[in-house]
Formats: C-alpha cells, structure tokens, sequence
C-alpha cells in the first residue's frame, strides 16, 4: 500500500495555515493578509488536483455567501476584516454542502472562548504580574473560525488520507 503524500501535504498546509491565523490573532488580534491568500492559494493548487473539494461554483458561492453575511458583522463592528476574510477563505474549502457545519462550529466554538475570556477576566491582574501578557478586550474569533474550519474539515473529509495499491504478489 502507498500512502497519498500530497494529499497529507496539502491537508497539513491546510491546518497549518488556519493555525497561523489563529495563534496570530490570539497573540497580536490581527490575521495576517498573507495567510489568508496562501489559503486562496492553496485551495487553487488543489482543486485541479481533485482533492476532496467541492466544484468551483460551489466553493466560490460558499465564499460569497461568507462574505455576504460577514461584511455587515464586520461594518457593525462585531467582527474584524481579519475575521471575514478567513472565514470567507474557509468557505472556499467547504463549499455550500459543508457551510453551515462550519457556520456552527465556528459559532460554538466562539461561545467557548467568550465564556473562556469571561472567566479569565477576574484573574488578568494576577496573570500579568506573573509575568504573562496582558489580556486584551474582546475575543480573537479567529481562533473559533480556525477550530470551526479544522472541525468542518475533518467532517467534509479533507483529511482523510487515501492509500493506493501498488501491486499484488501472488507467488513465491
């Protein structure tokens, strides 16, 4: 049996990458352009492929049906840019048959970091005296679209890896 490498390559760069926007946003609450275009980028190299994407016209209507809903969150000033962009990004990947798993997912795992924040909030003083970085207000929610996406993913099937049969030995 032969493992398909690029599909786990793909897979890594996919969760690599949505980890990088996450860990961005809880440190320094910005999601770096960059990331969210290599995302873009790598849902292009892998669409002709045949990865295990929706079609284009479906991937590209999740993305509009992300931004759409996103972008008066974001003018609204509940979200960020940084926020819609990756969420939109993630929607490319998920097309329209996994879109609202990701809505949901995101949307869980956002309450779980607001009730994470809540309670972290009476010890901020403590935790900077020992040395941590101070808490900033808000959530960084692209951790939650992160969670939400790599949740999402998993269940669309993006990380299942596949084996091919190479040959078959019969005799001695």
């Amino acid at each position: 049996m032969e493992t398909d490498y690029g599909r786990l390559i793909w897979a890594g760069a996919y969760a690599g990458l949505l980890l990088i926007a996450a860990g961005s946003d809880a440190w320094s609450r910005r999601i770096p352009n960059w990331s969210v275009l290599a995302m873009a980028g790598l849902f292009l190299v892998g669409l002709p492929f045949g990865w295990p994407v929706a079609s284009w016209a479906a991937c590209l209507g999740a993305m509009a049906l992300a931004l759409a809903i996103g972008f008066p969150m974001f003018a609204a000033r509940l979200v960020g840019a940084g926020d819609v962009k990756l969420l939109a990004a993630a929607a490319l990947f998920m097309g329209l048959d996994h879109l609202l798993l990701l809505f949901v997912a995101t949307a869980m795992a956002g309450g779980a970091l607001a009730l994470l924040a809540l309670t972290a909030r009476p010890y901020a003083p403590a935790l900077a005296a020992a040395g941590w970085p101070r808490l900033r207000p808000g959530v960084p929610y692209g951790v939650a679209i992160a969670a939400g996406a790599i949740y999402a993913g998993w269940n669309a099937g993006l990380f299942t890896l596949t084996q091919h049969l190479v040959r078959i030995d019969l005799g001695p």
